[in-house]
């Protein structure tokens, strides 16, 4: 039996949700999430796996990834979640649906 994981992904129709979209937007992240979604294009299984949930009748894997923070705008580390349908329906869609932004470090005491 092949792990699905390890298997190439086929390229994919990748959307971000609205909600998604003006978290980004209020994170000034909104360039670097639009640059994850055109990468989730063509690599849709990037990210830690979190689940397989099944929506709809159909199977949907969910996976987190981060975008590294950026101090000279200003921006945190954000982690990304998104969901992959690998199919049916065609083509393959992944959706990005939750932009978080990390805690910072907090210092040692």
């Amino acid at each position: 039996m092949t792990d699905q994981h390890q298997q190439p992904d086929s390229p994919a129709v990748a959307v971000v949700t609205d909600r998604a979209a003006q978290r980004a937007k209020e994170l000034g992240a909104d360039q670097a999430l639009e640059a994850l979604r055109a990468e989730l294009e063509q690599h849709p299984r990037l990210g830690r796996p979190i689940r397989t949930v099944t929506e709809g009748g159909h199977q949907v894997e969910l996976y987190s990834t981060r975008i590294e923070g950026d101090r000279a705008e200003g921006r945190p580390a954000l982690n990304v979640v998104h969901a992959y349908a690998p199919a049916p329906p065609w083509p393959p869609t992944v959706r990005i649906a939750a932009v978080v932004p990390e805690d910072p470090p907090h210092p040692a005491p």
